[in-house]
């Protein structure tokens, strides 16, 4: 998704959260570094579709363990994002994250619609 920094100036206004990006070309073990030191209530993130399928697999299997290392200082959660996936879409799935406190380790796959 071409549109990343449009979903991050979208949810700038939600307090206590901190995207994470990974992007094609990021390195899996720079991205979970990155995860490990939570610099807020909640990090979500967003797994491009430009990553590799293999990269994309080994951030969803790290969410849970990192979930349970950062817990109960903060909560994580991933979005993966799909070829056309919206901008608005992935905006709405990761305010739904932010907003259910009760929540830690999830993942949500947002893929085009219709």
């Amino acid at each position: 998704m071409s549109a990343l920094a449009d979903v991050r100036a979208a949810l700038a206004e939600c307090s206590d959260l901190e995207i994470v990006i990974a992007e094609s070309g990021d390195t899996v073990a720079d991205i979970v570094r990155r995860l490990r030191v939570p610099g807020a209530g909640i990090t979500l993130l967003l797994i491009d579709s430009s990553v590799p399928v293999l990269d994309r697999a080994m951030l969803g299997a790290a969410i849970g363990p990192l979930a349970v290392e950062i817990a109960p200082r903060a909560r994580i959660g991933a979005i993966e994002i799909g070829e056309g996936a919206t901008t608005m879409d992935v905006v709405a799935a990761a305010r739904f994250l932010a907003s259910a406190r009760s929540t830690t380790g999830q993942i949500l796959t947002v893929t085009a619609t219709g």
